[in-house]
């Protein structure tokens, strides 16, 4: 079976790239679409999250059709990542309609520190990794931690396909020694902030309900005195995609590192519930969140 999904995951990444673009968008949003007619565990797990964005009276129609979109928006993103190893600087730059706040990356790495960056499972997340590779063009080292593919053929192809972008892929169960060392050496970090597979993080108030979040970046930016950045990237109807970059969180430094970090996640917190809030279709989080749901 390994080797059949490394076959698979090759055949892909070969396939893709020569679909056309417009095309390749197409067709994968009809794979989202199967998706969610077929997929229910999958549906079933999104609207419970959802729910918690929308509320209980959210009309169940509103509440499918975000799905739906949701789940075209996944899979878009996976055209993307089968295809991206593929396209030149210039063609990942015409990915992008527009970019707000690449300033703050500069002013930020001048301070010497390294950057903690955050992103959630939000339009196209995978992108402004890149982008931030591309900006930087190898002056700094883009570290991202991930969980272990099943597959090791396939793991193993990623990380080297990401190496050759300038983005070094980092086992979850390796991140915590590797992440503290390159943060000193002013890397920059791409961390998930919706998202806690270890289930390590703290219990915050998410949506109005308790939700297990990870706190690496906060806790990261606290103790080694690093910028807190925070991007979002929302798939726009053209699939081309509006990258914000935002300003590095103003975070409290006391002396406790406990409290700081707590209060640091939910300043993270109130900000995830800000663009989810406005775009829950970007949201592509298949994953339960809240407690009550796992």
């Amino acid at each position: 079976m390994d080797k059949l999904t490394l076959w698979l995951y090759r055949l892909a990444i070969w396939f893709v790239p020569r679909l056309p673009e417009r095309f390749g968008y197409w067709l994968f949003a009809r794979v989202g679409d199967c998706a969610f007619f077929l997929n229910t565990g999958a549906r079933r797990t999104y609207e419970k999250n959802l729910a918690h964005v929308l509320g209980a009276d959210a009309p169940p129609r509103e509440s499918k059709r975000i799905t739906r979109k949701a789940l075209q928006n996944l899979m878009k993103n996976y055209f993307d990542l089968f295809r991206v190893h593929r396209l030149s600087a210039d063609q990942i730059w015409a990915q992008l309609d527009s970019v707000t706040g690449l300033e703050h990356l500069d002013q930020a790495i001048a301070l010497g520190k390294g950057i903690a960056g955050g992103s959630a499972h939000f339009g196209n997340f995978n992108l402004f990794v890149h982008l931030t590779a591309l900006y930087f063009q190898g002056k700094h080292p883009i570290v991202v931690p991930v969980e272990r593919l099943k597959n090791p053929g396939v793991f193993d192809l990623v990380t080297r396909q990401r190496a050759a972008q300038g983005i070094e892929l980092v086992p979850s169960d390796q991140a915590a020694r590797v992440l503290l060392k390159k943060l000193r050496s002013g890397a920059i970090l791409g961390l998930a902030i919706d998202l806690d597979p270890t289930r390590s993080g703290p219990v915050v108030n998410f949506f109005g309900a308790p939700a297990q979040l990870p706190d690496g970046a906060a806790a990261l930016a606290v103790k080694f005195q690093a910028p807190l950045i925070l991007a979002f990237i929302r798939r726009l109807d053209n699939n081309k995609c509006a990258v914000t970059i935002e300003p590095p969180m103003e975070l409290e430094r006391t002396g406790d590192l406990a409290r700081d970090t707590r209060a640091a996640l939910e300043k993270i917190v109130a900000r995830m519930e800000y663009w989810i809030r406005q775009y829950p279709e970007q949201w592509i989080l298949f994953s339960p969140v809240w407690e009550e749901d796992k």
